[in-house]
């Protein structure tokens, strides 16, 4: 949304409060006790090479951090969450055996990503990032969110540096552009997903 910069909505950077377009993680919107209706991206993080007994994890608290412990519990398993301060040592560990797997970003490594995992064990998933739309503007949204899109495969480096300066957090433009161009961002309607909402709050 941020790429298609359509004057027609105007983007606000906040946790609370209402408004005709909310868009966030699947994981952020359950805990926030919203129905997301419309699947943005789907497959964004990744168990690499899988689920072990050791999982290196980059942010303590995080999404994945919950996903992983809920995945465990339906797995019946223990395994250790490990705080990784940096992408660069998850190798380092890995070799040392600190860690057997890690959660990582699906355009910078291989594995199964976690929606998979979940469904494997029957809990269906509304994929990674996620909307809530008012009927009333979910065509002009879609529009504009295509737009974005398009944007980004036709000028990857210029959007993805584009979109990192609007962000409120420092984010990498090769993050940006990657996970937007080596994922599904395909836009689909979703019902709701009762089970992952329950298994999030559960494990927040």
């Amino acid at each position: 949304m941020i790429a298609a910069q359509d004057e027609r909505f105007n983007i606000s950077f906040q946790k609370e409060g209402e408004a005709p377009i909310i868009l966030d993680s699947s994981v952020s919107m359950a805990k926030r006790g919203l129905t997301p209706n419309v699947s943005l991206i789907r497959g964004l993080a990744v168990a690499s090479p899988g689920i072990g007994k050791r999982i290196g994890i980059m942010r303590r608290g995080s999404s994945n951090e919950i996903l992983v412990r809920a995945i465990m519990h339906l797995k019946q398993e223990q395994a250790d969450v490990v705080t990784i301060e940096d992408a660069s040592s998850i190798e380092g560990m890995m070799k040392d055996g600190s860690i057997d797997s890690a959660i990582v970003p699906a355009p910078f490594g291989k594995g199964i990503s976690l929606e998979t995992i979940l469904e494997s064990h029957g809990i269906s998933t509304p994929g990674s990032c996620v909307a809530r739309v008012d009927d009333s503007v979910k065509r002009a949204f879609v529009e504009a969110y295509s737009n974005g899109i398009e944007k980004m495969r036709k000028d990857p480096e210029g959007t993805a540096k584009y979109v990192a300066s609007v962000l409120p957090n420092k984010t990498d433009p090769n993050f940006i552009r990657k996970a937007i161009l080596e994922t599904d961002t395909s836009v689909k309607d979703t019902p709701e997903h009762r089970e992952f909402a329950d298994l999030v709050r559960r494990f927040s």
